[in-house]
């Protein structure tokens, strides 16, 4: 019978369905007392050399759930004792495993069908034979090992798509503080242009205040004014339409609170004051009754 013709014996007989497959912690695993054999001393080198290297095992042992020992040994060894023995001796935190669900009976088939299959048992060394000597009983283990290997590269794979998906979102977070960047210095463009307005403002109420006291005024320089004020305005309402989509979704914010009070004129400001029966004085300027209101509605 050849090592295929016994695996298939083994997967039919068992009907092998592992519960899981992973490292469990060292002290977990109890070791049956028909197992507690003296293991050779070429044995035990190979095995103390590979776990002192490898830090665990390389070959995953095939254990069973149990009750039959304390609280904290839940599994029982069923293959790999020889092995399980040294890394208690040597302290190996974790192990790895194949976790089954089997009777004793079915226990037994299986480590006497893995001895086979290894063509080794648990108190005999296994040794990986360099390939120019290797034999047929060697080809489970190295594919075993291959597809471990296999494993390996997947889990490295997916590693490197979620390191891209981090970077990808490091990027949009720089991307978004960009954004606010820019949409702080709309902000300023619209206060900046807001502040022209008012100033146009005053300068033709006073304009108009002084030409009741005059009997006559220069035509030419009132259209002049005239074209610069249009020409201004038309500029604020462009400026205005490429900032408003920015300005609308922002939050509702003590700075969104402010940025509105810089956009109203001075006039505007002192009638919300005057409604909301907040004292303001005629020698103060816009930046003052805006603080005084921004410091009433703290006080609210």
């Amino acid at each position: 019978m050849d090592a295929a013709e016994r695996h298939d014996r083994i997967v039919e007989y068992l009907r092998i369905k592992p519960i899981s497959h992973g490292q469990i912690y060292t002290f977990q695993i109890a070791i049956p007392k028909s197992e507690d054999l003296e293991i050779s001393s070429e044995r035990r080198e190979n095995l103390e050399r590979s776990l002192t290297q490898q830090g665990s095992n390389l070959i995953p042992l095939i254990v069973r759930r149990t009750e039959a020992y304390s609280e904290e040994e839940e599994y029982e060894v069923v293959y790999g004792a020889d092995l399980c023995h040294v890394a208690k001796e040597l302290d190996i935190e974790k192990l790895w495993v194949w976790v089954f669900d089997m009777t004793d009976e079915q226990a037994v088939a299986a480590k006497e069908e893995m001895q086979q299959l290894l063509g080794s048992s648990d108190s005999s060394p296994v040794v990986v034979q360099p390939p120019s000597e290797q034999t047929e009983s060697n080809k489970p283990i190295l594919q075993k090992l291959d597809k471990l290997s296999q494993q390996v590269e997947i889990i490295n794979k997916k590693v490197e798509t979620l390191t891209s998906q981090v970077e990808q979102v490091a990027a949009s977070v720089k991307k978004l503080e960009a954004n606010q960047s820019k949409q702080t210095s709309n902000d300023d463009k619209l206060t900046s242009l807001t502040d022209k307005v008012e100033q146009i403002a005053d300068a033709i109420k006073k304009l108009e205040e002084s030409k009741s006291n005059q009997t006559t005024i220069d035509d030419k320089l009132v259209q002049q004014i005239s074209e610069v004020v249009k020409e201004i305005v038309e500029d604020f309402l462009k400026k205005q339409q490429e900032i408003e989509p920015v300005i609308n979704k922002k939050t509702t914010t003590d700075k969104t609170k402010t940025t509105g009070y810089k956009a109203k004129t001075k006039d505007q400001l002192k009638d919300i004051a005057k409604e909301r029966g907040i004292k303001i004085t005629s020698s103060m300027t816009k930046d003052s009754i805006i603080k005084t209101l921004e410091l009433a509605e703290k006080s609210n």
